[in-house]
């Protein structure tokens, strides 16, 4: 992803205190920013309301975050962060070509279980599509599991050429991503039937393809 890297460092935080009193401070306006975004939008959510809130004044804010930008960032990747470590040990755990199939219906399934029990997780990722600064930290991410899927892929299936693996990974990426994000927007009932389909409809026949080639 060309040029991402530059647009990620330009959103980060203009320091991350290290003293005991300065991180209770820098925790205490992130907690005050979810629930901020996650009750009003992050439209809605002015700087100055995230300072009052975390009775801090707005220079002090401003001395940790440049704009609202910062804090989405700092918060998206903790939660892309989780997702990470969880979609590693999945795919850590593919041994055999047969494990792929699972592994992805585990993905998308764990995926979207972590929306629906995490509100401020969907919040969140909603948050980084209002920026293309934040969209790019979004694309890195997406870039992490595709690189994780194409590592499994690999080892159980090493005659593959690596740059076809990567398209693979990316391909099965961008569907489980677009679905889960899709489904939940949806009632609970079609959200679920939703993420079915994308198991039973998309992923079974494209990983069994993928696996009889």
């Amino acid at each position: 992803m060309e040029n991402a890297e530059p647009l990620v460092a330009s959103i980060l935080p203009r320091k991350v205190p290290v003293q005991a009193r300065s991180r209770v401070r820098f925790e205490r306006i992130l907690e005050v920013a979810v629930d901020l975004i996650v009750g009003q939008g992050i439209d809605a959510v002015a700087m100055s309301e995230i300072a009052k809130k975390a009775d801090i004044s707005i220079a002090s804010l401003y001395q940790y975050f440049p704009d609202k930008a910062a804090i989405i960032a700092t918060l998206a990747e903790r939660y892309n962060a989780e997702g990470r470590v969880c979609v590693e040990e999945v795919f850590a755990k593919v041994e055999v070509p047969a494990d792929l199939l699972p592994a992805m219906h585990l993905m998308v399934q764990s995926y979207f279980d972590y929306f629906i029990s995490v509100p401020e997780g969907q919040a969140i990722w909603q948050a980084t599509q209002s920026d293309k600064r934040l969209q790019e930290l979004d694309a890195k991410d997406m870039e992490f599991h595709a690189e994780t899927i194409n590592t499994a892929i690999g080892r159980v299936m090493p005659e593959m050429p690596a740059d076809e693996s990567l398209r693979l990974g990316r391909l099965f990426t961008g569907i489980i991503g677009t679905a889960v994000r899709s489904a939940i927007t949806m009632d609970p009932d079609e959200a679920r039937a939703y993420i079915e389909a994308c198991k039973n409809t998309i992923l079974t026949p494209g990983v069994e393809k993928v696996l009889g080639r």
